[in-house]
């Protein structure tokens, strides 16, 4: 009976920990084959929809030259931030910043107001 209690308890701690073990090494190791994580991807891929936005603005004459390569400069900095591994979370909250501005810069920014007085008013 004895020598039962220590098996079952060997048997019962290895059967917890594999499950643990393989979930960690998975989450360490989300890399794509491009050798590109997933969080790095997701970056990238929001990142280059803004410069296609910025693109698209300019090519509508809806921003000038100048706030086209202003905001080309925000995303070249952001891209350079990701590339040396910056946070994640900050980097997406940049990039949304960046695309905030292009809104706001071509007059597509949110609009604060009801319309009941006949229009919107965009914000700032």
């Amino acid at each position: 009976m004895r020598s039962f209690i220590p098996k079952t308890i060997f048997i019962a701690s290895l059967l917890a920990a594999v499950p643990l073990s393989s979930a960690y090494a998975v989450h360490r190791h989300r890399v794509e084959p491009g050798g590109m994580s997933v969080e790095d991807r997701a970056i990238m891929d929001q990142l280059q929809g803004v410069k296609q936005g910025i693109v698209e603005a300019m090519d509508a004459k809806a921003i000038t030259p100048a706030q086209e390569h202003d905001l080309m400069m925000q995303a070249d900095s952001i891209h350079l931030s990701a590339s040396s591994g910056g946070a994640y979370r900050s980097l997406l909250g940049q990039i949304e910043d960046l695309d905030q501005q292009l809104q706001l810069d071509s007059g597509g920014g949110f609009y604060i107001g009801d319309g009941a007085d006949g229009g919107y008013y965009p914000n700032g």
